[in-house]
């Protein structure tokens, strides 16, 4: 990633010796900027990298702490929130696709390591688009393949996934996102249709029919205000919907970018910061406050909607 202003030009760059598709925070290290980066080679030997962004030593100084090898080419990476050394990857044999938890070694540097595999989710069918861990319910994690969620209730030190239920039913689902806001609240995309799931029953709590013109891509909660959630699509716009009211969103970015918008993630912190990436190999940073928790007033949905389509309350940034 590349981060020039006029004022200050600086950057931030990191080099794999072979394709990338898939980076991920380490969620549990809570004292450094840690991210998993896995490689994407159908024909050689993967790798994860662990790498770390020291703010304090001033701008570009990243390093890759480790290396693991993987054995197949990495789709996905989901660190566990509570323990830095576990991580679910989905990743494709060449015949099929699976997920597999794994540990990384608890110390080593230089030479490429070997990862601890300590289960894999069953039961899948298709591509696994993703595993899920539960911040609510300890040792819960939901996996997404083409057409269901399976949840599971992981035992015995993370050693053992036992199957919950499975739900969905639907076809070509691409993606989903758990509620940070509330516990069993899920939303799932497939194709242009967006669903709100309860999860404990596994019975849909809404959904959003034709959401995108085309097929949508990624979806993102707001993690300060309990009801918005953001998706991205092809139709290279991004949505923000209220959930409690689905007939229309709250606001739309038409041509937030020049091809298909592949995801959309709200800054943790400061939710009126929204990132989003494209195949038009654009990073854009926006600066959203009309749908964030700055905006203090029981009046959201009219103060957004008359938005709609107008970037005056967004600055842009592309990285």
């Amino acid at each position: 990633v590349r981060r020039d202003t006029a004022d200050t030009p600086s950057s931030l760059i990191y080099g794999l010796s072979s394709k990338a598709r898939c980076i991920a925070p380490v969620h549990a290290e809570t004292e450094k900027d840690r991210f998993f980066v896995g490689s994407h080679g159908l024909n050689e030997e993967n790798e994860i990298h662990l790498i770390e962004v020291d703010t304090q030593a001033g701008p570009g100084n990243i390093s890759c702490i480790s290396i693991f090898g993987h054995p197949h080419e990495i789709w996905a990476i989901s660190p566990s929130h509570s323990d830095a050394s576990l991580l679910f990857t989905c990743y494709n044999t060449g015949t099929d696709y699976k997920a597999s938890l794994w540990r990384t070694p608890s110390s080593g540097q230089g030479q490429v390591q070997a990862l601890e595999h300590v289960l894999e989710l069953p039961g899948h069918a298709g591509a696994i688009r993703n595993v899920l861990w539960d911040t609510h319910v300890d040792d819960q994690v939901i996996s997404l393949d083409e057409n269901n969620v399976h949840v599971w209730q992981l035992s015995n030190g993370a050693s053992e996934a036992k199957p919950v239920r499975t739900f969905g039913g639907l076809k070509n689902l691409l993606v989903g996102t758990l509620s940070p806001n509330h516990a069993h609240q899920m939303a799932t995309a497939h194709e242009g249709t967006i669903k709100g799931w309860d999860f404990r029953q596994g019975t849909s709590t809404y959904t959003i029919e034709k959401a995108h013109a085309a097929v949508v891509r990624d979806l993102d909660f707001n993690p300060n205000r309990a009801y918005v959630l953001a998706s991205a699509g092809d139709d290279m716009a991004v949505k923000y919907w209220d959930i409690r009211n689905t007939k229309e969103p709250l606001k739309v970015q038409s041509n937030a970018h020049h091809h298909w918008v592949w995801t959309v993630k709200h800054n943790k912190l400061h939710d009126q910061l929204v990132i989003t990436s494209s195949s038009d190999n654009n990073v854009k940073l926006w600066n959203v406050p009309s749908i964030s928790s700055a905006l203090n007033s029981k009046d959201t949905h009219a103060v957004s909607s008359s938005r709609r389509g107008d970037a005056t309350d967004e600055e842009r940034h592309t990285l």
